[in-house]
């Protein structure tokens, strides 16, 4: 979500002795707030709004990253039900969004970088 934990788990990995490290995900990046109880306040926090695969990888010093498309997780699930919250991955909310909500799904601009 924000890259701390893998650039640890992939520093460990490559000191344990591996000569390569692909990281797999199984979900789609996680770009936007989730409002319905996981801890993911601004979509500026979110590693994937800062980075495209090859340069995640690097980051995070990993050979590759790849993640599950949403429409694979989507056809994993029940196809037929639509009580699946994909929000975080798609930015589509199954609410419309309150106002403070809504400023929080905006990435800032930064200037001078």
């Amino acid at each position: 979500v924000r890259g701390t934990t893998s650039r640890r788990i992939v520093r460990l990995i490559r000191e344990a002795g591996a000569r390569e490290v692909h990281l797999r995900l199984s979900a789609p990046e996680i770009k936007f707030p989730c409002f319905y109880g996981i801890d993911i306040p601004t979509r500026g926090e979110l590693i994937a709004n800062r980075l495209d695969p090859e340069a995640l990888a690097a980051e995070l010093g990993a050979d590759s990253v790849v993640f599950l498309p949403l429409d694979e997780l989507r056809k994993c699930a029940q196809p037929e039900s639509q009580d699946y919250c994909y929000a975080c991955f798609s930015g589509e909310y199954p609410e419309r969004l309150t106002p403070a909500c809504k400023k929080q799904t905006e990435i800032p601009v930064r200037s001078g970088s």
